[in-house]
């Protein structure tokens, strides 16, 4: 398997990946589970994000890493508007506080708005991939 075979498959494996977590998040929330909501929201986004990345044939070992070049490389390329990127940065807060605060209270309003923003977010990120196939 050459180089640009495996990134293909890597970036189909962290799109399923994606998708998947939106499918867990939506059905935690419909179960009345928030905080795994607001959980698997998050990692969808990271991982649809980490397929445009990996597209690029770029890796990140953190999270802060992924996240600020999304600001810097996504936003002014026009593949996310600048308001997905804070929203992106966003769900990574409201992630760690589902899991590892001790008192969250999530309204069942916020936990729907979460979920509009990482569908939103993961769409951003397969036209960004359809674009670096593109090129």
């Amino acid at each position: 398997m050459t180089e640009q075979e495996s990134r293909e498959r890597i970036v189909t494996q962290q799109m399923r990946l994606a998708n998947e977590c939106l499918d867990d998040a939506e059905a935690a929330a419909d179960r009345g589970s928030a905080r795994l909501a607001w959980n698997r929201a998050y990692y969808a986004c990271f991982h649809a994000a980490t397929a445009v990345f990996v597209a690029r044939d770029r890796r990140f070992r953190k999270h802060r890493g992924i996240i600020k070049a999304v600001h810097e490389e996504l936003v002014p390329e026009g593949f996310v508007a600048p308001e997905q990127a804070v929203a992106f940065e966003g769900l990574y807060a409201q992630r760690l506080d589902a899991d590892y605060g001790d008192f969250v209270d999530i309204p069942r309003e916020q936990v729907m708005n979460t979920l509009t923003t990482a569908r939103r977010f993961v769409a951003a990120m397969k036209t960004a991939i359809d674009a670096a196939g593109r090129k």
